[in-house]
Parts: C-alpha cells; sequence; structure tokens
C-alpha cells in the first residue's frame, strides 16, 4: 500500500468517526501550547488514559494531503521522522523530539485511533521552542553580572534590567518589596529581536527613594509571563548616594566609648519587618549591608551579626567617628547614629610612682623638700593627676605641677610632680589620684609611705623582752592607727620590715626573708618559723598622720634541747634513775641543742652528813651552729660509810623560766674505801687519752685542707674552697668557735644531713610508685583497666613552640632529652588529652627506678608537684610538704629548704598544669622560680596548656609542644597495651574509622585514642562514621551503658539535663570544676554517683590551709572538688543544653545569638561542633551565626559535616574554595588556620585538585615531619598533598637553612599534581642539594621552582639536574645573584652522568 493510499485510508476512518460520533465534543488529552528547550530532547505530552489502536503525528495541521511522520499501529512504530532518528513515540501517544531545533516551533496534529478502522480523533498542539537566556536571572546594570549586590546611586540614575538571548521574549517587571507585600513601581520595558532570540528589558528613568537614603529593587519575570525561563529574581540595594555622608536631621546621637583592642558590637534597630540596612561611617563610606536574603561587606575590618549589628573587631583610635545604621521596610526609614570613641587603658592599672616602680604602694625615705613624681603612659584620654597626704582620714592636696604629653600612637602620658612638705611626724601617707574626664574609665590610687629624714619626734619607749621557740611562730602587737609600720634592729639587718595602711598590708623588705613575715590588718606581725637569725629588736610605729605613737620589743630566740631533758651517763630514765657503782666514781651530766646556753651543776640531796661530795667538776661547752651543747663531767666521793647517795643535776641560768630541766639518780655502792689519789691518776688519764686522740685528727684535718688548697690553687679553682670556708665560719655568736670545733660541728651536720636526705627521697619515691602504679588509660575503667605508666607510656617526641624559640632550634625525639638540656627553664605545651601529666609521671618513675640510660639516674632529688591541687598554697616548700610527704612526716618546709639549696645536690622540678594552678594569678614562688629568682642551680619543667604561661619568665626558657599521635606511637601504644591476639582486631578497627580524616583529626589526641583502642569491643559493630558527633555518641553511649551492666540502671533524661545544664554554665564562665558539695545539692546523691561511677565526673582534692589558727598549729583542711574528665566531654554535655536553648521558638535572632557570643568559638570548637551534629535547627543557626563573623567561613563548613554526618555535604563549598588560592598568613587564628588544614585534607580525600596553597610569612620546619609544611606559632601542619598543583612560601628576609630547604623540596616530591613552587623574598643558598633534590628530580610530573628573591623584580629557576639556580635566560645565578644571599652550597648533588664518571 503506497502513502497515498494510506493517506486516503485515514481520512475515511476521519469521516466514519465523525459520522458515527454523531456530533459528540471529544475532550482534548493534548495541553497546547507546549514548551520545548533547544538543543534537548522534548517531549509533546499527550497521554490518554484508554486503549488506543494508532497514533498518528503530522508537523501540519492538514493531515489530509499529508503523511504522519510517526505513527504508531498497535504497537508498531514507523513514519518518516521515525525513520530519519528525529521523532519517537511514547506509548501513550506523547511525541518525542529527539533534539529540538528551531524548526519543531510549529503545530502539530494527532490523529488518535481506538480500532482499526473505527472512530478516530485529532487535536492540534502548538508547540513553542525556547531558549533560555544567558543567566537564570536579569543583569542588572549596577550589579556586575551578580543577582543581587548593593549600589551607591544618585536618584537621578537610572536602572536598568536585561535578559539578553532568550526565547520567546520574556516580559520583565520592576517592584518594590515591603514588609507588606510588594508594591509596583513605574517603569518602561522594550523588547529587541535578534534573529531567532530575543533580548527584554526594564527601565527606571529616576529612582523612587521618596525620601529615604535605602531602597531595595527586584527585578523578576511577570508572574503570568510563560514560559518560565528565569529561577531567580535580581535585587539591587541601593543607597542615596547624596545622603551617605550625611546624618540624618532628627536622628538621636549616642556616643559610647569602647576600650581599644576590644571587639564591640553596635546595636541597630533591626526587626522582622526590616527589608533592608546598611551600615555607614561619616567621611568613611559604607561598610555593610544586608537584606533577608544576602549580606553585604564592603569592609574586611567590621563583621555583621544576624540582628544586624555592626562588629569592630580589634578597635582602635583609627575606628573613632560617627556611624550611622538605617533600617528600611520598603516603604520608612529608621536611624541610628553613634558617634564612637575608644579609650585605652594603661598598662597599669594606678600611676606610677618614681619610687615605687611598678608597684602600687611601697615605702621609700625621703627628706622635706624632695620631689615626687607619678606618671601614666599609654592612656587615651589624658589623665589627670592630683597629689594628696593623708591625714585623720582627710585627704590634704600638695601643690604640683603636671605635664601631658602625646604620644606618636595617639596615647597620652601623664606626670605630676610635687614637692614633699614639712611634717611633724617621722611617716607620711601619701596619694597620688588619678581621674578621667567622663569617667570613661577607673585607675586606681597609688600609695606611698614616706619615712622622712630629719629631726623628729623621738620614742621613750623601754623595749619588751619577747622570748619565741625556734621554729614556730611568733606574733607582737602593736596599737592602732591609719598607718601602722614595722621596723627591726639585728645583727644581721637594719630595715623596715611592713606596713599598714587603710586596711590594707605590704612588705617593705624585698629580700627573699620578706616572705616570713606576715602583717595583719591590725598591726600585728607573724613571724612565720622564727630563727635565730631574728633576734633583735623590733620596733612598731603607728599614728594618725597628725600624731604618733611606738611600741618596742627585743625579740630573742630559744631552743628546746633534743632530747627534750638532761641526759646522765647510765640512766635511760629521764627524771629519776639508780645508778650502780662498786665505789666512789665519776658522773656525766649533759644537754645537747639548747639555747640560750645555760649551766650545769650537780647537787646532792642526801648522803652529806656521811662525808659525799663531788671534786673535779669539768665543763665541755661546744656550739652547734645555733645552739650549745654542754656536759659536767664531775668525781663524786661518797664517804666511808655510804651505802646510798641521792644527786641531782640540774639547769641554772639567766632565764629559769625557759627550761626546767633536772635529773635525779639514786648512786648505791656496793664496794670498800677507794683511794682518793688512785682514783684522781684514773680520772687524769681517762681524760687525757680522748685528748690526745682529738689533737691528733685536728692536726690531720689541717693537713689535708692545707694540701687541698694548694692543689685548688695552683689549677686556679677557689671557689669550692672558698664556699667551704664560707660555711664554717659562723656569725655571731659562732665566732667564739675554734677551727677545731668547726670541724667536729661540719662533720656533724654533715651526717644529720645526709640523713635527712635519704628519709625525704625514701617518702618521695613511696608517693610517686603509688601514682605510677594506678593509671587508668580510659575513664571510670574498672580495676581490669587498670595499668601502671610503664605499660600505657609510649614517647612520642615533642616539637619546638616556635612562638618562643629562635629560628633554627630543633625538636627532640624524646622525653628524656628534656632532662639532657643545658637549659634550666622549660615549658612543655599541649591541649588537653596530649599526655602533658603522663610524660612527667613517667619521668618521676624512671628516676625512682634508677632507670640505666635515664638522665634523671644521676638526680639527687626529682619534685613532681600537681598544681590542681594547690588551692591557696603559694610557697613551694609547703607545696611539697602538703602533697607529697605522709601526714605523719617530721621533715619541715624549712628543712626542705635547706636541702635542696645544697650546692652538690641536682634537683629536677616538675610542675605539673599550671593551667590548672588556682593560684596563677597570685604572687607566689612558682612565678620566682621560673622568672629565675629562685632555685636558679635547678632544672625546673613546667608542663601547661598550650599558651596558659607564667606572666615572667627567665629569657633563657625553652619552648617545646607535645606532638599529636604519629602512626608508630599508635602501634607502639597497641603493642604495649594489648595481648599479641587482641592487636589485628584493633587495628581492624582503626581501618574501619580513619577512612574520614575529621575522624582521623581526633584520634591523634593520645587521649581519645586510647579510649578509642580500649573501647574496641564496644565499638567492632559500629557503622563507618564521618564526624566527631557520631564517634563522641558512640563513646558517651560506652559509658552511660556501663551503668546498666554494672547496676541494671540506666541514666535518666532529666538526669543528663541537669548536668548538660551546669556543664553549659561552666563554659560560659570557664569554670568547670565545681565544689562537690554544690554539686551534689544540684544533681543530688544518686544522679551524682553514677556519672562519677561511668567515669563522666572525676573527684580530686584540693589543699585548703584553712583559718590562721589552724594554719598555725598545723591543721590542714582539704575540699573536694568535681570536674569532667575531659574539657571535650564538657562540651559534649554543654552542647545538649545548648541545643534546647536554639531549638526554643521563643529565642529570635537576638536571644540566640548574644546567648552564642558567651561562647568563643576558638576555645570551644567541639561544643560547636556536637550542637551542629545533634540538631539540625541548632546547625542553621550556628552556621549562620558564624558565616556572619569575621573569618568564620571555613568552621562554619566543618560544622556543617557534624550536621550532616557526610563530607560530601560540603563538596561543592570546598570546591570553591579550592579553585581559589588557599592562604594561611601569621595574624590568623589557630582555629581558622586549622580549619582551611582539614578542609584541604578532606578535598584531598575527596580528590579535588587544589589550584594553590600560599604561606604568607607563616612556613616553620618541624625536624620530627620532615615532609610536612609547619606553620610557626601553632605547631599545626599540612602533610602531603596529592592534588596541590602550586605551592608558594613567602618569607621576606628569611634565611632558608638547610634542613629547610629539604623540607620544601622533600614536601614538593610528594605533591603528585605539583607544577610550580615558589620561594618568594625569601634568602636561599645559590646551590640546592640533599635528599629533597633528589625525590624532586624522580618525581612524575615535573615541576617547575621559582625563586623571587626580590619580588617579581628577579626570577630565578632551579636546573635540576645541577641543583643550580639560573636567571631566567639560562644565566647562571652566581654572576648576578643579590648581594644578601647565600652563595655555598649545602651538600649539593652532582647529576646522574657527574655521579657516575665519579664512580668510575
Amino acid at each position: 500500500m503506497d502513502n497515498h493510499s494510506v493517506a486516503v485510508m485515514i481520512h475515511m476512518m476521519t469521516l466514519i468517526a465523525s459520522i458515527t460520533s454523531e456530533g459528540e465534543i471529544q475532550q482534548s488529552n493534548c495541553r497546547s501550547p507546549q514548551y520545548l528547550e533547544m538543543g534537548r530532547e522534548g517531549v509533546v505530552k499527550c497521554s490518554h488514559g484508554q486503549t488506543v489502536y494508532g497514533y498518528y503525528w503530522y508537523d501540519t495541521t492538514d493531515s489530509s494531503r499529508n503523511q504522519p511522520i510517526i505513527r504508531n499501529e498497535d504497537g508498531s512504530k514507523s513514519g518518516r521522522g521515525y525513520a530519519a532518528g528525529e521523532y519517537d513515540i511514547q506509548n501513550d501517544g506523547s511525541l518525542v523530539i529527539k533534539s529540538v531545533s528551531f524548526d519543531h516551533d510549529r503545530v502539530y496534529k494527532l490523529l488518535t485511533a481506538k480500532r482499526q478502522f473505527g472512530e478516530t480523533s485529532e487535536e492540534d498542539v502548538t508547540v513553542i521552542v525556547t531558549v533560555r537566556p544567558d543567566e537564570d536571572f536579569p543583569l542588572i546594570d549596577q550589579c556586575s553580572g551578580d543577582v543581587s549586590c548593593f549600589a551607591q546611586l544618585s536618584p537621578q540614575t537610572a536602572l536598568r534590567c536585561i535578559v539578553s538571548n532568550s526565547r520567546p521574549a520574556i516580559n520583565l517587571r520592576w517592584s518594590l518589596p515591603t514588609s507588606k507585600g510588594t508594591l509596583d513601581v513605574s517603569y518602561t520595558s522594550r523588547v529587541s529581536p535578534s534573529g531567532q532570540l530575543f533580548t527584554s528589558e526594564a527601565s527606571i528613568d529616576e529612582i523612587p527613594f521618596q525620601g529615604n537614603s535605602l531602597l531595595l529593587l527586584e527585578c523578576k519575570q511577570k508572574r503570568d509571563d510563560l514560559p518560565s525561563l528565569l529561577t531567580e529574581t535580581a535585587t539591587v540595594l541601593i543607597q542615596n548616594r547624596d545622603l551617605a555622608q550625611t546624618i540624618p536631621p532628627g536622628a538621636q546621637t549616642m556616643t559610647p566609648y569602647y576600650q581599644e583592642g576590644s571587639s564591640p558590637q553596635l546595636l541597630c534597630d533591626y526587626s522582622e519587618n526590616t527589608i533592608a540596612m546598611a551600615w555607614r561611617r561619616v567621611n568613611s563610606g559604607t561598610l555593610a549591608a544586608k537584606t533577608r536574603q544576602r549580606v553585604f561587606k564592603m569592609s574586611e575590618d567590621v563583621g555583621l551579626s544576624l540582628d544586624g549589628s555592626l562588629i569592630l573587631p580589634d578597635i582602635n583610635l583609627r575606628d573613632e567617628g560617627v556611624y550611622i545604621c538605617s533600617t528600611n521596610d520598603g516603604e520608612s526609614e529608621h536611624d541610628v547614629v553613634y558617634d564612637v570613641h575608644t579609650y585605652a587603658i594603661p598598662v597599669h592599672p594606678h600611676p606610677l610612682i618614681e619610687a615605687c616602680g611598678t608597684r602600687k604602694v611601697c615605702s621609700s625615705v625621703q627628706v622635706a623638700g624632695d620631689v615626687l613624681s607619678c606618671e601614666v603612659e599609654g592612656a587615651r584620654p589624658p589623665v589627670n593627676l592630683t597629689w594628696s597626704v593623708r591625714a585623720l582620714n582627710d585627704d590634704l592636696t600638695i601643690d604640683s605641677e603636671g605635664t601631658v604629653n602625646n604620644q606618636s600612637d595617639g596615647l597620652f602620658s601623664s606626670i605630676e610632680s610635687a614637692t614633699l612638705p614639712n611634717l611633724n611626724t617621722s611617716f607620711a601617707v601619701l596619694y597620688c589620684t588619678p581621674s578621667v574626664e567622663g569617667d570613661v574609665f577607673e585607675l586606681q590610687d597609688s600609695l606611698l609611705l614616706v619615712e622622712l629624714v630629719g629631726p623628729r619626734p623621738s620614742f621613750k619607749t623601754p623595749p619588751i623582752t619577747n622570748w619565741f621557740e625556734r621554729d614556730t611562730d611568733g606574733e607582737l602587737s602593736c596599737g592602732n592607727g591609719m598607718y601602722v609600720v614595722w621596723k627591726r634592729r639585728t645583727a644581721s639587718a637594719n630595715d623596715s620590715i611592713a606596713f599598714a595602711v587603710n586596711g590594707g598590708t605590704y612588705p617593705m623588705d624585698t629580700t627573699d626573708r620578706s616572705n616570713r613575715f606576715d602583717m595583719r590588718t591590725d598591726g600585728t606581725l607573724v613571724l612565720n618559723s622564727v630563727l635565730v637569725d631574728d633576734e633583735g629588736i623590733y620596733v612598731c610605729v603607728f599614728g594618725d598622720g597628725v600624731t604618733e605613737s611606738a611600741t618596742m620589743y627585743d625579740l630573742k630566740v630559744f631552743a628546746v634541747p633534743s632530747p627534750p631533758h638532761l641526759v646522765v651517763e647510765g640512766c635511760e630514765q629521764q627524771s629519776y634513775c639508780v645508778l650502780e657503782k662498786p665505789s666512789d666514781g665519776s658522773v656525766l651530766c649533759s644537754v645537747h641543742g639548747i639555747r640560750p646556753e645555760v649551766k650545769l651543776t650537780w647537787t646532792i640531796q642526801s648522803g652529806t652528813e656521811n662525808g659525799a661530795t663531788f671534786v673535779n667538776h669539768t665543763v665541755v661547752r661546744s656550739i652547734n651552729r645555733e645552739t650549745y651543747d654542754i656536759s659536767l663531767h664531775s668525781y663524786l666521793r661518797a664517804g666511808r660509810t655510804a651505802e646510798k647517795i641521792t644527786i641531782q643535776c640540774k639547769a641554772v641560768g639567766p632565764h629559769p623560766e625557759l627550761f626546767e630541766l633536772s635529773s635525779t639518780l639514786d648512786v648505791r655502792f656496793s664496794g670498800g674505801e677507794v683511794n682518793e689519789d688512785s682514783n684522781l691518776a684514773l680520772l687524769s688519764l681517762l681524760l687525757l687519752i680522748p685528748l690526745a686522740i682529738f689533737v691528733f685528727v685536728v692536726i690531720c684535718i689541717k693537713v689535708t685542707r692545707r694540701r687541698t688548697n694548694d692543689t685548688r690553687g695552683l689549677s686556679g679553682d677557689e671557689t669550692d674552697s672558698g664556699r667551704k670556708r664560707d660555711r664554717a665560719v659562723p656569725d655571731s655568736p659562732k665566732a667564739e668557735l675554734d677551727e677545731t670545733q668547726m670541724t667536729l660541728l661540719d662533720s656533724t651536720a654533715d651526717t644529720s644531713q645526709d640523713q635527712l636526705m635519704a628519709d625525704f627521697v625514701r617518702q618521695l619515691k613511696n608517693k610517686y610508685r603509688r601514682w605510677c602504679a594506678n593509671v587508668h588509660p580510659i575513664p571510670g575503667g574498672g580495676k581490669h583497666q587498670q595499668r601502671s605508666i610503664d605499660q600505657i607510656y609510649v614517647d612520642n617526641g615533642l616539637e619546638v613552640s616556635r612562638s618562643h624559640n629562635l629560628a633554627g632550634a630543633n625538636g627532640i625525639q624524646s622525653y628524656e632529652d628534656l632532662f639532657r638540656l643545658e637549659a634550666k627553664r622549660i615549658i612543655v605545651e599541649a591541649d588537653a588529652g596530649y599526655g602533658k601529666s603522663s610524660m612527667v609521671m613517667k619521668a618521676a618513675d624512671d628516676w625512682c627506678k634508677a632507670k640505666d640510660g635515664s638522665p634523671l639516674k644521676e638526680v639527687h632529688v626529682f619534685i613532681l608537684l600537681q598544681m590542681k591541687s594547690l588551692k591557696d598554697i603559694t610557697s613551694f616548700y609547703e607545696a611539697i610538704v602538703k602533697s607529697l610527704l605522709p601526714e605523719d612526716t617530721d621533715i619541715t618546709k624549712f628543712m626542705i629548704e635547706r636541702l635542696l639549696k645544697r650546692r652538690d645536690v641536682v634537683v629536677v622540678i616538675a610542675l605539673d598544669g599550671f593551667d590548672e594552678y588556682p593560684g596563677r594569678d597570685m604572687k607566689s614562688d612558682f612565678k620566682s622560680i621560673f622568672s629565675g629568682d629562685m632555685l636558679q642551680g635547678a632544672q625546673v619543667v613546667l608542663v601547661t596548656r598550650t599558651d596558659c604561661l607564667p606572666s615572667a619568665l627567665d629569657p633563657t626558657t625553652r619552648h617545646f609542644r607535645l606532638t599529636e599521635f604519629s602512626d608508630k606511637a599508635r602501634q607502639d601504644y597497641i603493642h604495649n597495651s594489648f595481648q599479641e591476639h587482641q592487636s589485628p582486631a584493633v587495628n581492624e578497627l582503626l581501618d574501619k574509622f580513619s577512612v574520614s580524616s575529621i575522624i582521623n583529626n581526633l584520634l591523634k589526641v593520645p587521649l581519645f585514642f586510647t579510649m578509642f583502642v580500649h573501647l574496641t569491643n564496644e565499638l567492632k559493630d559500629a557503622d563507618t562514621i564521618e564526624s566527631t558527633t557520631r564517634l563522641f555518641e558512640l563513646f558517651m553511649k560506652i559509658f552511660e551503658n556501663r551503668l546498666r551492666e554494672k547496676e541494671g540502671r540506666v541514666l535518666s533524661k532529666r538526669h543528663i539535663a541537669l548536668l548538660s545544664k551546669i556543664a553549659l554554665e561552666g563554659v560560659e564562665g570557664n569554670e568547670i570544676a565545681w565544689p562537690k558539695q554544690a554539686l551534689l545539692r544540684r544533681l543530688g546523691t544518686d544522679c551524682f554517683n553514677d556519672f562519677v561511677h561511668i567515669g563522666i565526673l572525676v573527684e580530686e582534692e584540693e589543699g585548703d590551709d584553712g583559718s590562721s589558727m589552724e594554719k598555725k598549729i598545723g591543721i590542714t583542711k582539704s575540699t573536694r572538688k568535681v570536674k569532667f574528665t575531659h574539657k571535650i566531654i564538657c562540651e559534649w554535655y554543654a552542647a545538649i543544653c545548648l541545643v534546647r536553648y536554639l531549638e526554643k521558638s521563643q529565642f529570635g535572632l537576638r536571644g540566640y545569638e548574644r546567648h552564642l557570643r558567651k561562647l568563643n568559638p576558638f576555645e570551644l570548637q567541639y561544643l560547636y561542633k556536637f550542637t551542629c551534629g545533634m540538631s539540625s535547627i541548632a546547625a542553621r543557626r550556628i552556621i549562620q551565626y558564624l558565616d556572619s563573623g569575621v573569618n568564620g567561613h571555613e568552621f562554619a563548613l566543618l560544622c556543617k559535616v557534624e550536621e550532616t554526618d557526610q563530607i560530601e555535604s560540603i563538596t561543592e563549598d570546598i570546591k570553591k574554595i579550592c579553585e581559589e588560592s588557599v592562604s594561611f598568613f601569621e595574624p590568623s587564628s589557630r582555629l581558622l588556620r586549622a580549619s582551611k588544614v582539614q578542609l584541604l585534607e578532606i578535598a584531598f580525600q575527596l580528590k579535588i585538585p587544589i589550584k594553590s596553597v600560599f604561606f604568607d610569612r607563616c612556613y616553620a620546619f618541624f625536624e620530627e615531619f620532615p615532609d610536612s609544611l609547619g606553620m610557626k606559632s601553632n605547631g599545626l601542619r599540612i602533610p602531603p598533598l596529592a592534588n596541590l598543583q602550586e605551592l608558594e612560601i613567602y618569607s621576606p628576609g628569611h634565611k632558608m637553612t638547610e634542613g629547610e630547604c629539604n623540607n620544601i623540596l622533600t614536601y614538593a616530591s610528594k605533591c603528585d599534581a605539583l607544577v610550580e613552587l615558589r620561594l618568594s623574598k625569601t634568602l636561599q643558598p645559590m646551590v640546592m642539594g640533599g635528599d629533597g633534590l633528589r625525590a624532586i628530580r624522580a618525581k612524575k610530573i615535573k615541576c617547575t621552582l621559582m625563586w623571587l628573591p626580590e619580588g617579581d623584580k628577579l626570577t630565578y629557576f632551579l636546573e635540576q639536574e645541577t641543583g643550580r639556580w639560573k636567571l631566567e635566560g639560562g644565566r647562571v645565578g652566581k654572576d648576578t645573584e643579590p648581594s644578601s644571599q647565600e652563595t655555598e652550597p649545602l651538600n649539593p648533588v652532582k647529576p646522574e652522568a657527574e655521579s657516575k664518571s665519579a664512580e668510575a
């Protein structure tokens, strides 16, 4: 059948159908018109819901004279369009156009036959071919191709939006959005054809500001215009240029003052009705603007919060000016005006009196007429100063002259000078008082106590003698007055001790002895542990500025003998005994270590009637530095008939009230008469023998000393002998000792000191052994998880802290190397969980075991103090007694002080947790130790959290940072902690969870890695996770399940909510340790015990000195504090509470943003991450908050991963970041850099090309990680990135070392895709070499190495075969090298040919 016959047949079927339908109207199954996009496959939809025999499509409306382009008869397709592949037909009859072109823009006809030769229906369908415009939104001429923009225009400016190359033409419309809806504005439209396409535009001739400074306009396709070819609406926020630099009339101006360096927020009247707002600064332009859809920042120096507040980070003098915020609801406008001023508070919170240095209160000796001056530097506005003298609680102003100098940095210095008037008192209290105009900030008064020299009233008060026992506390009272001053005159000092003024007490003695005196506010002087050196005259002067009085004391010191009784030879009882003697004989009575000196006497109580008497008394007296040893040797003549005689030895002296020492004994005689002469001869012989031995020993010692001194004199080293002589020569009254006595006394003292040292070391080691044997690798673990420090400690090395050390300093491989350093002061920093405490505990363990090869084996004393337990303790020696020694120890802090100051004793001190020391802001021995003012000969290692350091440090201090767990350290830990059959399971779990770089970074923290591997059994069935929130969720479930396993109970939601609220309060107030009793009251006993039991909370003991009386008698209280096992666990529970706050509907923008401002993301990054991972609502609000701040976008992306638990959710964002150069610059925060590093690692994981990485003055070489690039200040580093294409290191003036050059080249060789490496403004060796150059040569993708020593002016290229830098054009750099460059090669590497010839 030919085509003509088919056409006739179909036409006849159509006629039959029209006859049989009897005029019935056919229902249309095809929508018309239909729009098909140019260049794509298009479907002309015609859906038929009933069974149809055939479909016949025509590309014309005349079906009688034309063939169908395609037909489908009973499932069989045919037709010229089908045969050509241009058309297809679907089962429901819809026409498929394989590739739409302009030829398809026509009317198509569809004939439908329900059965063969049966009824048919026909429908016409208009197909309109569409072409989408170049952009998905109208282009506003002021927006430079962006969908929305901000522009500053005058009202007369014409505004145009345009859509190009569309089909059909698009009808555009300008409108003005308001809080109540959308209003039309006047505009003109025009359409211009261009071939088959059209260009549409809508223009506004004059911008309708209507008196406002802001106007938001929209340009979009009309709502009823089809087809809808635009997907977005273009907006422009316009600021009236004519009003931009003027202050709105009638607006109220606020004049706030902000401290320089702070980051204030200027509030704006931003509400739900606000359509647009803008911040501008008079004479500086617009700073930021905002619509409901977008934020515009014209200045990188400000931030804009969600509620429209302007953030001025790190405000300074340049930021002063008038700031205006305009908010617009589309119809009206409201303005807020701020006249911002800054103030700078001086470094010191009080004026500096010339005589006081930096102290707020001090004393000095002056003469009437002397000029006194005080000064305030670095203030803005300038500070006014006045001098006054206090008398009878009234201030009398002193005439003075002041000058104010304007410093170059916009700060002021004020100096006030006054002449000291002639006063009638010995002392005067002077104040230098500051004041600031407008009371912008407050400074404290400075006080000077002046001791006036010259004729003054004398105090004829006889001294009161006070005796104090040595090594006990003593008190001297004084009268009341406005001021109280204590002075003393002793054998070794004549000075002032302390004074009190208006309830405050202050030391006047700046020597080391000053910490031995305390002064109460009532004027009482307290002598801590009185020494013999304290003997002397003490005077207390007190007065009110008009009259003065004085009290005088003669302080004496006595020492109770040891033992505290008389010793009679042959008697064991203290006060009475019986001696058996065969006949007349000698008796010996002695007392040891007594002060003041006493005399001993023998008296006969009964037996004189028989002729008993004492003859030949011999007294031996020796001085033991500060005390006396007295012995009385007498011969007792009993008489002829005596059988028993009662005798008594008694101590007598000028101060009998101090001692009551006596000993009574009965002497029984069993023999006959005794020849007196023979007895005397025997006694003489007995006395001569020890005397001869004594003289012989003295002569030997003298000869030995002389030889030693001669030898030292020949060698030129007299230091030690001089020291020994100085130590042996006593002060008054020890000057009475001759050389023989001194030699014997030194020997006795050394023996007692050695025994004391042995006892001290034994007690320390007992304490350390208990610590080291009870270590729990995971919180709350039972005894089955208890380990010794040897079992769990892995030595992972330390890197140099680049923010504090000089360039070129290297890290160390082991903690043992710390104690091999020459440095006497060392700081080890690390974040929480990096094993700081474990490191020093391992050192203590090595010392206890005297481990071979350990540098601590030769150390005599190792002191390890856990500083978090030293509440209210500022004395180093007191801390040792209270935290390290047993309760019943006889060793006092003064004994320890003498031991540690011995020159022959090697001392190492480890101070663990300075960041947790309750008194770190107080004056203490610990600060003196680290500033080098105390225990200068000891090596001191201070362990602390990153950047939490003492304020004053010895300039020779070395700084190190604990490194994260390397792969080797992880395997070492697994090997040490698990049996051989367990290790494969642990490694399998590591492989499962280390896919995500985010999880991997967390597991580099030693604490969390140890938790992870010790929870292998619990984690083995967990799914693979990619966020820290999911990992911590597993951790917390495992902890909480312990309660079910051990007690059959579960933690209630109420208990978790209670703890989470406490945790959030803690992180907001930066106080995450609570008194146990306070926490018990809030949680309840059961809840509290549950959290402690499973390891979430941990109890710690802190020392507390108690009251002054308790302290005096030696009673020490202790308080129990409770804290979270780790700060990140605290952040987990705080996040639970924060989620509840953020999800509440009543918390508007200002509400939750105000809450987030208390939580610094730089310190609480895990709190933010956990919150985002727990709630999508909270995540959206946090991400908005972070995006609105300065440099918060990168961290916000990581929070987004927490929300979705999928790294792929930020793939597009990372692609955009990696399309541009990723920069790391020196002043940026650690959180910003760490976030960028993590995003680069994710890009590497997802195989996203990284265009460029730029190091801006922050490159650092970490010797421990030779294939990574390190950064200064924060210890971060970037691992090799295979997908990195370009790398630039910009380091002006930095002289590259051999190690740094090798590091950079090695890194470049491991970046597979790297094609260009640039070194900008560095100082380079002209010849490169080493392993790094060899690795570059072996690189598959060749990399161009460029060196720009003077920026773009001069470019060198590295010739990789020779290792030489050559100028562009081939000239060797040696001939034209910059004058400042190094020219010697650093281990140059020969090219291959040269190497082979050398081998031949």
